[in-house]
């Protein structure tokens, strides 16, 4: 029972609180970056932002080139960017890329670039000392939770790795969450960023580091994900479903933040960098089989997820343990996801090299302990 537990500051989550985020940030800085979705710039919505920040007498400086998952050439670009035009406080309004560079620059604006330094395994160790530039994070699809993570994902393709920086002190300062600003996102977008949260919540309440607080947290959100997911990606429009996603995206990151994952994000992120896989998409294939390779060792934790996907009450043992890896195929079927790795054609030889790649930060707290070896087993299977 001995746990912290870290997240955002402050939360709102409301539709239409983009309306209202100047009473959130008015205090928290002068000259505030702006780390802009390239789909959302010079919109409304943009608009919206910035003659808040007008009204407040504030100042801010624009970047709205981030394409794909950050490298660690686009952190230190806008980073300088920052630097150059004096931000005090940084605004990422985005995906769960947008909300990483911005979380990762507000770090080092206090604490100075590069940010390979801070790198876990492939940086030089070096640490967050000082607190962070005020980080207000706006999330516009359901998935990552980044605006309630205490860590950055950078890569390097050059390189062939995607690592963190993290530290307790990077979470965000406001996260504000509006389903509303959801409503536009694509349906392939919807199925990857949201069996993303799935995964998040369901890694989550099995891991063996899950408190009392994560597991509250995570049943809930398996529970609206269940609901919610498939609906928002058949109809965009849904804002029900949408603001259920929202939530669940939320709970999600205020989860695993606290607990960790498991081997669905090890093999997820070793796939998603090895053939270029969308990161969701590639955790979202492995979740079924890695819920079957848990289920000895956290069944009865794995009969509770049953139970809050299907609503259902399960009376024998197990029994909503399969009901869950039924509910997750079905699921990802429905929602455009592959059932599993076979469709890469990835050649036998490789096999090793992917299980030695799925070891790591992201696959510590898997309740099944798991070495080379018994991950060659593993994906023999699904791929």
């Amino acid at each position: 029972m001995n746990f912290s537990f870290y997240t955002a500051s402050k939360i709102v989550l409301k539709n239409g609180a983009i309306d209202e985020i100047e009473q959130h940030i008015g205090h928290l800085g002068k000259n505030f970056l702006l780390v802009i979705d390239p789909a959302f710039y010079k919109t409304p919505v943009m608009d919206k932002i910035t003659k808040q920040i007008d009204e407040l007498g504030a100042g801010f400086a624009v970047f709205s080139d981030v394409q794909g998952e950050p490298t660690v050439e686009l952190v230190d670009e806008v980073y300088d960017f920052a630097m150059k035009n004096g931000c005090d406080a940084v605004v990422s309004l985005g995906g769960g890329s947008n909300i990483d560079v911005g979380k990762a620059v507000a770090a080092l604006i206090t604490n100075g670039a590069p940010v390979i330094d801070y790198l876990e395994v492939v940086g030089k160790g070096k640490k967050v000392v000082n607190e962070p530039a005020p980080f207000i994070a706006i999330p516009t699809t359901a998935g990552t939770g980044s605006e309630v993570t205490k860590n950055a994902v950078v890569g390097s393709k050059t390189a062939g790795f995607k690592r963190s920086m993290r530290d307790d002190k990077m979470v965000a300062t406001v996260a504000i969450v509006d389903p509303v600003l959801t409503i536009g996102c694509p349906a392939k977008v919807t199925a990857s960023s949201g069996i993303d949260a799935m995964t998040h919540l369901i890694e989550a309440y099995i891991t063996f580091r899950a408190t009392p607080v994560s597991d509250a947290l995570a049943i809930k959100g398996i529970e609206l994900a269940g609901k919610y997911l498939q609906r928002a990606y058949e109809n965009g429009e849904d804002l029900e479903a949408r603001e259920g996603m929202a939530a669940a995206s939320l709970i999600g990151g205020m989860a695993f933040a606290n607990s960790g994952l498991g081997a669905a994000h090890g093999v997820g992120m070793a796939m998603g960098i090895r053939y270029h896989l969308s990161h969701g998409e590639a955790c979202g294939i492995a979740l079924p089989h890695v819920v079957k390779l848990n289920a000895d060792v956290a069944g009865e934790k794995l009969d509770k997820v049953g139970e809050a996907l299907t609503g259902k009450r399960f009376a024998e043992e197990g029994e909503g343990t399969q009901a869950a890896i039924k509910f997750l195929f079905d699921l990802n079927k429905a929602i455009g996801v592959q059932p599993d790795y076979k469709f890469l054609k990835v050649p036998k030889e490789d096999i090793p090299e992917i299980a030695k790649g799925s070891l790591g930060t992201s696959m510590t707290s898997n309740p099944k302990e798991m070495d080379v070896d018994s991950l060659i087993d593993f994906l023999q299977d699904i791929l």
